[in-house]
């Protein structure tokens, strides 16, 4: 017999269905992953950063970047990822992956010293236990607040028509909320890359908020701390973070693996193996 509670539960289910499918729909119907490989894309990448953390959210002294192309000393140990606006290409965020580099037992990450040290027994022991060379910082997350705030104009500030680019503001403003775990698809595919298995970060706490949310669970959470703000440290293998979006956010899972297609490095394996080609 059909019941009120088994409609009820017919109804939550097409209605989670549903948000299954416009997460991954509504990030890819007005954005794009693309991994900076590029000197010109590396270029845009600096950009980005200039905007976000000289500019934005003053971090850095602007005055350091003549060129206005905010960079240090790690970016030539890592991976770079940004997100475009499919429509008018214009770089909407970006992401790196710092790496250990030729030298891992010489390299040091950039929370090393002041973070991993305060985390607990058993996410040091993590961190020691995991090859260097297979380890990776998850740093300089930017998102362009100039393309949020192009979103949400009405018209061109010059009353000129350029504004018609962004014709798909609506449905821009619904993908938002996403960029983040797109920045995540493009860490994982620069993992696969570089064959790393184990991902650490220092991030807000709001943040990490709004990743658990989607089903973006680390490992091991340390304490809030002073850090360019109060940030908290983070650890975990990338296989066991993937893994658990897939039982608690398949949809999300769905987005940062391209169904599939990019699956994570487990430590001791073939990295070259684990790019998962999905017909």
């Amino acid at each position: 017999m059909n019941t009120g509670f088994a409609l009820r539960h017919e109804t939550e289910t097409t209605n989670i269905q549903q948000t299954q499918e416009d997460v991954n729909t509504i990030f890819n119907s007005v954005f794009n992953v693309e991994l900076a490989t590029s000197p010109e894309a590396i270029n845009e990448v600096f950009k980005v950063r200039y905007q976000v953390y000289c500019i934005d959210r003053p971090f850095e002294d602007p005055n350091c970047f003549a060129d206005k192309r905010e960079h240090d000393a790690y970016d030539p140990r890592s991976a770079h990822a940004l997100i475009r606006h499919r429509i008018t290409g214009d770089s909407v965020a970006t992401v790196r992956l710092v790496m250990a580099g030729d030298n891992p037992v010489q390299a040091d990450f950039p929370m090393e010293g002041p973070c991993i040290h305060r985390m607990s027994q058993q996410a040091r022991d993590a961190f020691a236990a995991a090859s260097r060379g297979q380890i990776a910082e998850i740093s300089r997350m930017a998102v362009s607040r100039e393309f949020r705030r192009r979103l949400s104009e009405d018209e061109s500030p010059s009353g000129a028509s350029d504004f018609v680019c962004y014709s798909d503001s609506a449905n821009g403003k619904r993908a938002m909320p996403y960029i983040s775990l797109g920045l995540f698809a493009g860490i994982l595919q620069m993992s696969i890359r570089h064959g790393i298995t184990h991902w650490m970060a220092v991030m807000e706490p709001a943040q990490l908020r709004l990743l658990k949310r989607f089903g973006v669970e680390f490992d091991h959470v340390g304490p809030v701390l002073e850090y360019h703000g109060r940030r908290r440290p983070a650890f975990t293998e990338a296989a066991s973070l993937i893994e658990g979006i897939r039982k608690r956010r398949p949809d999300v899972w769905t987005l940062i693996t391209e169904g599939g297609r990019y699956l994570p490095t487990k430590p001791g394996t073939n990295y070259e193996a684990n790019e998962q080609r999905v017909a």
